[in-house]
């Protein structure tokens, strides 16, 4: 009789640790299990009764024993226990440290060759008994042979599965995420149309508005834009779309403070350059702006404009509060925040001074930019991320088979 040990490295994938051990039962126990059904199955070892069934019945030569821990003796050790009382055939005895195998019928260099094909990969515990079976004896494994059950391709299948749901999932979370932002920005457009509305409802109350020709073109001009400003809200279905109803309400506020300067006797403001008018730089709910405003920063300077009052406390070396815009967890300045949300879209201010005329000294700002990401638009603030360390994997390592008796070899895990 030719015996044959031996022994892989491996972790076994996707399985728990158990922690019952296989030897609250004696050797005559399970031999007499093994004797009678051709396997055993410690108490929480990772492989089913139907898995073991299929196994036995595509490898009728074989005995297979799934433990929890390993033994003393090593896999290879119990497997030549079992063999003893069994025997003929063989008999592979897998735990989650080791894989240990006694034969009667293969020579060592023959169960050394069906282990090469199972150091390969690490699998799960049918996957890897049924691997090694297949490879020592050349037949078919239970996925492709005749009558048998497809373990393999079950497992394929499962893991093809797994990475079509883990992409459906982050397609709707995306999509999820996207239809938050949406929601969010819209909500944002809202209040601030709520404001023109109002503004517009009280200058169509004041009779001065029809005694100027002039302050109530503006005026139809305002309302005719906000009216299609309206409907376009409740259409909008993309961040783009909000953007471009954000330039509109800009155009609102132009006309209704042209009207307002004409019906108080004051010069309009200047006509926008290019024809897109300008929202007070501080915030949008303020009207439009209609003073020039010197934006003093580390990469150079800019033009905005900002409204009267604004401009007052500028002058007085006061400093407006800017409004906040809500952006997922955050509160962001109007100015940073992006025009599909209603603010200026200069997401790269940070630290700047702003002066506007008959002003000696300007009125310094410090608004910290935390560090952002793609965000369909929004630019939502985000906290830094540290990617942490994985945890290594163990090299595969197998014991010389020559120095031992018997040739047994053993796999740690």
């Amino acid at each position: 009789m030719r015996r044959a040990g031996a022994t892989l490295i491996g972790v076994v994938i996707g399985l728990l640790a158990v922690v019952l051990p296989a030897f609250g039962q004696s050797i005559e126990e399970i031999a007499d299990e093994v004797e009678s059904r051709r396997y055993f199955i410690a108490q929480g070892a990772p492989i089913s009764i139907n898995e073991m069934e299929a196994l036995v019945t595509s490898h009728p030569d074989f005995h297979f024993v799934a433990l929890t821990e390993t033994p003393g003796t090593g896999t290879d050790g119990l497997a030549a226990e079992l063999l003893d009382r069994i025997g003929t055939g063989t008999v592979v005895v897998l735990s989650p440290d080791e894989l240990g195998v006694v034969s009667s019928q293969y020579d060592d260099a023959t169960l050394g060759q069906a282990l090469e094909v199972v150091l390969a990969d690490e699998d799960p515990y049918a996957v890897e008994f049924d691997q090694f079976a297949a490879a020592l004896t050349g037949a078919d494994s239970p996925a492709t042979a005749s009558g048998g059950f497809p373990w393999l391709a079950v497992f394929a299948i499962g893991i093809v599965g797994l990475v079509g749901f883990t992409v459906w999932r982050g397609g709707r979370r995306q999509k999820e995420a996207q239809a938050s932002r949406l929601e969010e920005a819209r909500t944002e457009i809202r209040h601030q149309m709520d404001v023109i509305a109002d503004q517009i409802v009280k200058l169509a109350d004041d009779p001065r508005t029809e005694r100027s020709p002039e302050a109530l073109t503006h005026y139809r001009a305002a309302s005719e834009t906000f009216a299609e400003a309206e409907s376009r809200l409740v259409a909008a279905a993309t961040l783009d779309a909000l953007e471009d109803l954000s330039d509109d309400l800009d155009r609102a506020r132009w006309e209704l403070e042209a009207t307002t300067a004409l019906m108080e006797g004051r010069d309009p403001p200047p006509v926008p350059v290019d024809d897109k008018p300008e929202h007070c730089f501080f915030d949008p709910t303020h009207g439009a702006g209609v003073e020039a405003a010197e934006l003093k920063t580390s990469t150079g300077t800019r033009t905005v404009m900002v409204c009267r009052q604004d401009a007052e406390m500028l002058r007085r070396g006061e400093a407006p509060l800017p409004r906040e815009i809500p952006m997922g967890p955050q509160r962001v300045p109007a100015p940073q925040a992006p025009r599909s949300a209603g603010g200026s879209g200069l997401d790269w201010l940070d630290v700047f001074s702003v002066i506007v005329g008959g002003m000696g000294q300007g009125v310094g700002y410090n608004w910290p930019r935390q560090s952002r990401r793609s965000s369909g638009g929004l630019g939502i603030p985000f906290p830094g991320r540290t990617s942490g360390s994985r945890p290594g994997r163990a090299s595969m390592r197998r014991s010389g088979s020559g120095s031992r008796p018997r040739g047994r070899a053993r796999r740690t895990r």
